[in-house]
C-alpha cells in the first residue's frame, strides 16, 4: 500500500501576503499543507478544499503525524513562554525541521 506523504511548509505572514496566489495554486494539491507562522510561532494550518473534505471523511496517517508534530511545537513554545524562557530562532528552526514530513 503506497502512502502519500504530506508536503508541509512553514510560511510567515509576510511571505504568505507576498505569495498568496502561488500558495493558493499549490493548495490544489490535496497533499499540500502550510503552517502559517507569526514571529516564528504557528498560528494556523492552511489546506486546500479537497484536503479539507478528505479530513472530514477520515484522517490519514500523514495528517495525524502533522497534528502530533504541530502539537509538540505549539506545546514547546507555550512551555517556554510560561517559564519565561526565551525561545531562540535556532530552537524553533530545529523543531520546524522535525515537523516537515
Amino acid at each position: 500500500m503506497e502512502m502519500s506523504q504530506s508536503r508541509v511548509r512553514f510560511i510567515g505572514s509576510r511571505e504568505l501576503h507576498r505569495d498568496l496566489p502561488k500558495v493558493l495554486d499549490s493548495l490544489e494539491d490535496p497533499n499540500a499543507r502550510f503552517v502559517l507562522t507569526i514571529h516564528s510561532k504557528p498560528k494556523a494550518v492552511l489546506i486546500g478544499a479537497e484536503a479539507f473534505l478528505q479530513l472530514l471523511r477520515g484522517h490519514t496517517p500523514s495528517d495525524r503525524l502533522l497534528a502530533l508534530q504541530l502539537g509538540a511545537l505549539v506545546q514547546g513554545l507555550e512551555s517556554a513562554i510560561a517559564s519565561d524562557d526565551s525561545v531562540d530562532a535556532d530552537e524553533v528552526q530545529d523543531v520546524e525541521e522535525l515537523a516537515v514530513v
